[in-house]
């Protein structure tokens, strides 16, 4: 699938190859966004789905990664609109009041990252996706415009205000700087 055409594969070989290839990098995304295990392995099989259900679209004018991931984040962009998602908010929100040992599962892998991941997930949703997506994905700035459908002058300016808003974070005491001048 080097060529990353649909014409040679059917379906099922596709999923397949999504799932072997970008599988966690789907989810891990997705998981910034929801912030939730159970909600983002709802939302991958939901974006498996959909990428079955539209592997004729795929025509290869971009790469398969960054088809697959627009998927996933037009999934993410939804399911945040939807009512269940601030039906879930509430819930969550009960059960911290409830049950004192409640705590929100948390993305970060790595115990370095920690302070740095947290001030992202506290972004304002267009700063926080330009960052994960160049961070924890590695994709580059025109890979982020292909993948989310905005102008490349819009990323841009984007992770600008992000790299702005952590650094003032940073100036605080809140997170190492470093990672900011990425």
């Amino acid at each position: 699938m080097s060529g990353h055409t649909q014409t040679h594969y059917t379906r099922e070989e596709a999923v397949e190859y999504i799932m072997d290839q970008y599988g966690e990098s789907l989810k891990r995304t997705i998981f910034t966004y929801v912030k939730n295990h159970h909600t983002t392995d709802d939302i991958f099989q939901d974006v498996l789905l959909q990428i079955y259900r539209k592997w004729d679209r795929f025509n290869g004018d971009s790469q398969l990664k960054t088809w697959a991931m627009r998927i996933a984040i037009n999934r993410c962009k939804d399911y945040l609109r939807s009512p269940i998602h601030r039906i879930k908010i509430a819930t969550d929100k009960w059960r911290e009041q409830k049950d004192p040992n409640y705590t929100e599962q948390k993305v970060v892998q790595k115990e370095q990252w920690d302070e740095i991941a947290e001030a992202i997930l506290h972004l304002p949703i267009k700063y926080r996706e330009v960052m994960i997506l160049t961070f924890q994905q590695d994709m580059t700035q025109k890979q982020i415009a292909e993948a989310t459908g905005t102008p490349l002058s819009t990323i841009k300016t984007r992770m600008q205000r992000a790299r702005q808003l952590l650094r003032e974070k940073a100036d605080e005491g809140g997170i190492d700087p470093w990672i900011i001048n990425k």
